[in-house]
């Protein structure tokens, strides 16, 4: 998706590293803050926490981002 909005070299690879910088934080920070949740407040804690972020993650896309409907290609072969 990056490579297709960020058409060129140095922009794409500049968002490329910025999402990949990001995994990356994601899976050095996740686990500790999993089993500090786990030990600390309950086992439900996590799930719960990833979900609300999910969820918050989804409603900005959908009202900053402004989705459209896309029309399907038509084919030449039909």
């Amino acid at each position: 998706m990056l490579a297709s909005v960020y058409t060129d070299d140095e922009e794409r690879g500049h968002a490329i590293g910025i999402a990949l910088g990001g995994l990356a934080l994601g899976v050095l920070v996740g686990p500790p803050f999993g089993s500090v949740m786990y030990d600390f407040v309950g086992k439900t804690a996590p799930f719960l926490v990833l979900a609300f972020l999910a969820v918050f993650d989804g409603a900005l896309q959908l009202f900053i981002l402004q989705p459209t409907k896309m029309e399907p290609e038509v084919s030449v072969f039909d």
